[in-house]
């Protein structure tokens, strides 16, 4: 019987990977969270730009930039650095049992069916990537909904971002770069804090202990950067904080946003790599032992 050319293999599995996962209460869950994060940041962009003299005025790109922006470095106000944490641990908890439990429970049917262990860790691997796509793509657009119902639109920055009182911008850095940084960033963030999670839970065969650490690892990211200039930008809960980063706030040293996106690709690559070798190595017969395949 001729075997499907690879590539085709490679969307068959993809699609495989994505009609697994029930998605409807993912996509409302989503909204609902980003929703929240939407109106929040509007009112907080709302009540910044009063407290300028003159007061400012401001868009919904402001919305966006507060909502993903993260805690400054020297924020620890636990309000502060919710949505920024809600956003990020929503979305490993829609993953978290992604890859994990279908391994230890119907690893011995599927993997046969797909042709190996490396291509059914590959497939996982570009599905999460496909998801944490699609779920900052559903978060922005939530963001820019709700926050459109209360601030104009314009393709300009505003006054409250231009200004360059709350964080200093270039005013070479449009509104499209600004939004591709931090859009990027996030994204990136999300697929590297994923395989992590994932290759965890390959560990520990539990996806629980693979959450848990993932949700410590940024809190603790949080905290220890909080006030930290020389350790902030090794955490790995770090890199979506854009206003951490030395390009909004020159005291931190050495931490451009470059620096985060380079950080990202190389922990996902890492965990990508411990994943496969993990893959390869774990019993999904019920053994206690370690197969040798």
């Amino acid at each position: 019987m001729t075997q499907p050319p690879s590539i085709l293999l490679f969307f068959r599995m993809l699609r495989w990977n994505l009609k697994s996962l029930p998605l409807w209460w993912r996509v409302f869950l989503t909204t609902a969270l980003f929703a929240f994060v939407g109106w929040r940041s509007t009112r907080d962009a709302i009540a910044l730009a009063n407290t300028l003299q003159p007061p400012t005025i401001v868009n919904v790109w402001d919305a966006i930039f507060i909502s993903l922006a993260g805690p400054d470095i020297w924020n620890s106000s636990l309000l502060a650095m919710l949505p920024w944490f809600l956003s990020h641990t929503l979305f490993f908890y829609l993953v978290g049992d992604f890859a994990n439990g279908e391994l230890l429970r119907m690893g011995y049917t599927v993997i046969p069916l797909v042709g190996s262990r490396l291509q059914w860790w590959i497939g996982k691997a570009t599905a999460l990537f496909v998801l944490a796509f699609g779920y900052t793509t559903i978060g922005f657009l939530t963001i820019l909904t709700i926050s459109s119902a209360w601030l104009p639109w314009s393709w300009q920055k505003s006054d409250l971002i231009s200004a360059g009182t709350l964080w200093p911008l270039p005013e070479t850095l449009g509104i499209a770069g600004l939004l591709g940084w931090a859009v990027l960033l996030f994204i990136s963030t999300l697929v590297a804090l994923a395989y992590v999670q994932t290759t965890l839970a390959i560990i520990w065969r539990h996806s629980f202990y693979g959450f848990f650490s993932i949700v410590a690892i940024i809190i603790l990211s949080w905290l220890f950067g909080t006030g930290n200039l020389l350790l902030v930008r090794w955490l790995p809960g770090s890199q979506s904080m854009l206003l951490r980063h030395t390009f909004f706030d020159p005291v931190v040293p050495g931490f451009p946003l470059e620096w985060s996106l380079i950080y990202n690709i190389a922990l996902a690559l890492i965990a990508i790599g411990l994943g496969a070798w993990l893959t390869q190595h774990t019993d999904i017969f019920g053994c206690t032992a370690m197969e040798s395949r």
